[in-house]
């Protein structure tokens, strides 16, 4: 059996993966354009596996614009040649693990009604890095204009644990702030603004509220 490759997405796959997913009746026909602009804008954040140079799966992710933390997988498909073999969990495995990834706490898809294998795999990611799954439905089925299309259920995942993660608080000029660190990346601890607290107790308190957000395990203050 031969092995399996994850990559990020270049250009010139675009026309491949529109055409996978034009060939599978379970997802919906987007233009090609759409997938040229996800291999072209967000190729970071998207994967393909290859088996014997043939484009075998993809996901196509994005993070959410006001919060980076969030990542948002639009699409996961495997060819029916290539399924069984587990590679749409590997390519979200492969796209947690990547340093662009580093700092996802919160991993969100919509899945349709009765589609119990994307729930299954979703389930088995939540169980892999130790996250909680919470479920919503997020567009419900009056907000389609074509009556084919069921409700879709957002399905968050998280916070995602991660090895070593902590919250530092450092003194500045104008106060105390807190700071996120996961995987060697830093990022700051509140957003989209990072606020100044007047006294350590209250950078304390503060970060004690986001501790779970980020996934930490510890809030430490820089030595020296």
């Amino acid at each position: 059996m031969s092995d399996v490759t994850y990559r990020t997405p270049s250009l010139e796959d675009g026309a491949e993966i529109w055409k996978m997913v034009d060939e599978d009746a379970t997802l919906d026909d987007n233009s090609a354009y759409a997938y040229f602009m996800i291999c072209r804008n967000f190729a970071a954040t998207s994967v393909v596996a290859e088996v014997d140079g043939e484009i075998a799966g993809m996901v196509t992710a994005y993070p959410m614009p006001d919060d980076p933390q969030r990542l948002f997988v639009w699409q996961v498909n495997v060819r029916e040649d290539y399924q069984g073999r587990g590679i749409a969990k590997g390519m979200l495995e492969e796209l947690l693990r990547r340093e662009d990834c580093s700092a996802v706490r919160f991993v969100e898809t919509t899945i349709s009604p009765g589609n119990e294998a994307s729930e299954a795999l979703f389930e088995s990611i939540a169980a892999q890095f130790n996250a909680q799954i919470r479920e919503t439905t997020v567009y419900k089925d009056e907000l389609f204009p074509d009556a084919e299309h069921k409700s879709e259920r957002l399905f968050v995942i998280g916070p995602i644990t991660r090895v070593d993660n902590i919250l530092e608080i450092r003194s500045e000029e104008d106060g105390y702030r807190v700071y996120a660190i996961a995987d060697g990346a830093e990022s700051p601890a509140f957003m989209p603004a990072n606020p100044a607290f007047s006294s350590r107790d209250d950078a304390m308190r503060a970060a004690d509220l986001v501790l779970d957000y980020h996934a930490a395990k510890e809030v430490v203050f820089p030595k020296g």
